[in-house]
């Protein structure tokens, strides 16, 4: 059955019970401005909101319109594009727009972290966007949930016809002298590990959603000949790579698959191609050293708009610039699959959410590679002995 995206997504914001009645506006300086449906709010900053929703273009923006995030908080810092926070009247939901790429995710979350106006010390941040999909883990429209963000192309890169010929991609780590070794110089950004166990919880949310889907999209994925490319979206778990380079193809998705492998010691799950998150969760790393969040509260969730390499039979190029029809369905998958998740947060937050969700054995070594949420180097040191004589890589997992 054929789906109208917009149809659904103006259906749900009439009726979901998250949408304020009395949208209003409000200035940084806390000046209250009055809506023409005579709604009025008084908010006392800090601010604390029990969810931030974290976009990364405009089109990811589900949010504003549906739940009535229209209480404007301007912020020195972010996007010229997306200058503003919205919250709802009683500020328990925000969301923000970074803006695309690396750098615009990272300035734009610090300055929304380091604001005056916010206190997000007891915050859920739950970052929703569009990304490709490995068809090997997943089909347009799918839904994945991530424990690893890894900067696939943070590293060496020889063109293709330069490289020697036992060597099979340009991409190489760095410190190492080929494809295939671990890198001994470390920038810190590398890979970021997220708290499975909210993960886990938040996906029990989920469970009974019917994803969006449309007749176009299904044929074009019925070119794949195996599952799950080829099946209806799903929703999943899987890992997402990060990269300012929009990449596509079987050879780079390859390549980069192998070093998600090597930075998560063979635990990680090449699914899905973004270019923010990583650049995201530093910010967030420092910020939380610096007691202005809990890193262990963040939900990073990625809807698959298109496939990252093409059917048996295609060329790599023609694959890339077909229309595959899974942009609309992933936009309205952002939203189908995180309005439950934001209902159980709200619901559930005294018995469960208020005082956080335990993270899992050892999460606060391997949040980052440096190991920064780890406060006493003792301990540092002494893990590190553990883990070399269980012979267990250095740096991972």
């Amino acid at each position: 059955m054929v789906s109208t995206t917009s149809i659904f997504v103006s259906a749900l914001a009439l009726t979901s019970s998250l949408v304020s009645s009395t949208p209003t506006l409000l200035t940084r300086d806390g000046q209250n401005t009055t809506s023409t449906s005579g709604g009025k709010v008084e908010f006392q900053f800090p601010l604390s909101p029990k969810i931030m929703l974290i976009s990364l273009f405009a089109p990811e923006d589900v949010w504003t319109e549906s739940l009535g995030l229209t209480n404007n908080i301007t912020l020195p810092g972010l996007s010229p594009l997306f200058p503003s926070i919205g919250c709802n009247d009683d500020a328990s939901i925000c969301h923000m727009t970074t803006g695309e790429s690396e750098i615009n995710a990272a300035c734009s979350t610090s300055a929304m972290l380091l604001a005056d106006e916010f206190d997000f010390t007891s915050t859920y941040f739950l970052i929703g966007g569009i990304a490709g999909i490995n068809p090997y883990m997943g089909t347009t429209g799918s839904v994945g949930f991530a424990r690893y963000a890894v900067q696939v192309a943070l590293g060496y890169e020889i063109d293709t016809r330069q490289i020697p010929s036992n060597w099979s991609t340009g991409y190489w780590l760095f410190g190492s002298n080929q494809p295939g070794e671990p890198a001994t110089t470390i920038y810190g950004t590398e890979v970021y590990e997220l708290n499975t166990n909210l993960r886990d919880k938040v996906m029990g949310y989920v469970g009974d959603v019917k994803l969006n889907d449309t007749q176009e999209a299904a044929e074009y994925r019925s070119k794949y000949d195996y599952s799950p490319a080829n099946q209806p979206p799903q929703i999943f778990k899987g890992d997402v790579s990060t990269s300012d380079v929009y990449f596509a193809g079987n050879l780079l998705d390859e390549a980069f698959g192998n070093i998600t492998s090597l930075w998560t010691n063979g635990t990680g799950l090449y699914a899905l191609t973004a270019e923010e998150d990583n650049a995201i969760f530093e910010a967030m790393v420092r910020s939380h050293t610096a007691k202005k969040m809990d890193f262990s509260r963040v939900v990073l969730m990625r809807t698959a708009s298109d496939f990252d390499r093409g059917y048996g039979g295609s060329d790599a190029v023609t694959a890339f610039q077909a229309e595959q029809y899974g942009f609309e369905i992933a936009i309205a998958n952002i939203q189908i699959a995180y309005t439950p998740i934001i209902e159980g947060i709200l619901n559930d937050w005294e018995s469960t959410f208020s005082s956080g969700v335990a993270p899992q054995d050892e999460w606060l070594y391997n949040a980052d590679i440096f190991h920064t949420l780890v406060q006493r180097k003792r301990e540092v040191r002494e893990f590190e002995r553990m883990m070399k004589r269980s012979q267990v890589g250095k740096f991972r997992r």
